[in-house]
């Protein structure tokens, strides 16, 4: 008589990091989630945003014990891998049956970094297909063998996969009974509650520090618009946060999907990531877009002088920036400010950020020191120069590369006043609901 088939139970984990000011959907294991279960496989997410630090492992441990699961995938962003790797080495001394897969921006980047003891497969594939194949098949070695952008031990030898072309994109739509059921646990302060989707993939701009162009082998590709507009009529939620890294790239496509939301009567308010140069070439459609519903950008801004984005490559200059920011002022149009503090900043530096952001009156500011993640050109830059690259650290508010105008003291105090004098406001904002009258959501109800 043969051996009785083990059933392969799936834990999808998102490890927690330190956020104060936001807590956003887990999109990325929403849509394996979807994938377990079209392939009729049992799963469950065990997103720790929702949970406290206290007693992680112990929930952990205890979900597997207690509910079966013989295989955990982790996804990881780079100041999440220290967290997983420890995790990991103790799961598998505990339970010696489990299988560990990794996946996420930073194993699809760097991949051969977590061919080590401990983790079974690492995938880097640039879409769901491989993911499927695998689940299909219960993680047979064959399947294994068949999958792009896998890697995977196999009688314990590390195989690699070649990669995958790039995708357009996803298979399946995301589950999100996650969000829904835990709805009042993701929140950006002073904003509200936001659902996450995503309408392209990778990024078609050149700035060195940036590691999301880095994903889909680095090739900008578009999902249908049809597509789009079916997932947010289908999604079930007012406020959407589109995580397209500039959703503004392709301004007939913008068109296309503004006035589709407006023919059917889609009534949504999205927040989108959007650049300056872009802001100024779409300045024509700036009232559709309003009009539409688009009306939060988060837009990179990055500095205040030519002098440091010249540095970023960011191939845009301060006259664009405030050129930005005034024509979303001008449409009613919040612009949430994102910068990027160089090791170069002096006192003076500090100073000219903290003016500036007075005299255009931007409300909601974001800082992250310089960080140069490994796989992007400025890792490369400075990696003969970079201090104590520990991932836990690789979270934008921690100095890795020393500054040369100031000591590191005084840096972080003034890195840390940005803070300090902006945030409060933020959380103001929560208190009276100023976030609904500054995007016309209320009376008006788009």
């Amino acid at each position: 008589m043969g051996a009785v088939k083990m059933e392969m139970k799936y834990l999808l984990i998102r490890p927690k990091y330190f956020a104060t000011v936001a807590k956003v959907e887990p999109l990325a294991l929403e849509y394996l989630a979807a994938v377990l279960k079209d392939e009729g496989k049992k799963c469950q997410i065990l997103d720790e945003f929702v949970h406290g630090y206290l007693f992680r492992y112990k929930r952990i441990a205890d979900k597997i014990k207690k509910e079966g699961y013989n295989v955990i995938a982790f996804h990881l962003n780079a100041n999440e891998v220290s967290y997983a790797l420890k995790t990991i080495e103790k799961l598998k001394k505990q339970f010696r049956n489990l299988t560990v897969i990794v996946g996420g921006p930073e194993p699809t980047v760097n991949y051969k970094d977590f061919c080590v003891e401990g983790i079974d497969i690492v995938y880097f594939d640039n879409g769901l297909s491989s993911f499927k194949e695998m689940v299909r098949h219960d993680l047979d070695g064959n399947a294994l063998k068949r999958c792009p952008g896998i890697c995977y031990k196999l009688d314990g030898k590390w195989n690699e996969n070649p990669g995958s072309l790039p995708v357009d994109d996803f298979i399946t739509e995301p589950d999100r009974t996650v969000f829904f059921k835990d709805k009042k646990k993701y929140f950006i302060v002073g904003k509200g509650r936001f659902a996450m989707l995503k309408t392209s993939f990778s990024c078609p701009q050149k700035c060195s520090f940036c590691f999301c162009k880095k994903l889909n082998s680095g090739k900008y590709t578009e999902r249908p618009v049809e597509k789009v507009i079916n997932e947010i009529i289908q999604l079930g939620h007012d406020r959407i946060f589109i995580i397209d890294d500039d959703f503004l790239v392709n301004k007939q496509r913008v068109i296309e999907i503004c006035n589709i939301l407006i023919e059917r009567n889609i009534r949504k308010l999205f927040m989108i990531f959007a650049r300056a140069d872009s802001i100024i070439m779409n300045r024509d459609i700036l009232p559709l877009l309003y009009k539409a519903g688009f009306r939060d950008f988060l837009v990179g801004l990055e500095a205040v002088k030519d002098e440091y984005l010249k540095d970023y490559n960011k191939n845009s200059s301060t006259d664009t920036n405030e050129e930005a920011i005034d024509l979303l002022n001008k449409n009613g149009i919040i612009c949430n400010g994102l910068f990027v503090i160089s090791h170069k900043f002096s006192q003076k530096d500090f100073f000219s950020l903290y003016r500036f952001i007075a005299r255009k009156k931007l409300k909601w500011v974001l800082f992250s020191m310089i960080t140069p993640y490994k796989g992007t050109e400025a890792y490369e830059e400075f990696k003969d120069r970079i201090y104590r690259y520990i991932p836990k650290r690789l979270e934008g508010t921690h100095i890795l590369v020393k500054p040369v105008r100031m000591s590191a003291l005084l840096y972080y105090i003034n890195f840390h006043m940005l803070y300090i004098l902006h945030y409060p406001r933020l959380y103001y904002y929560t208190l009276i609901k100023k976030y609904d009258k500054l995007v016309g959501w209320g009376e008006e109800k788009i």
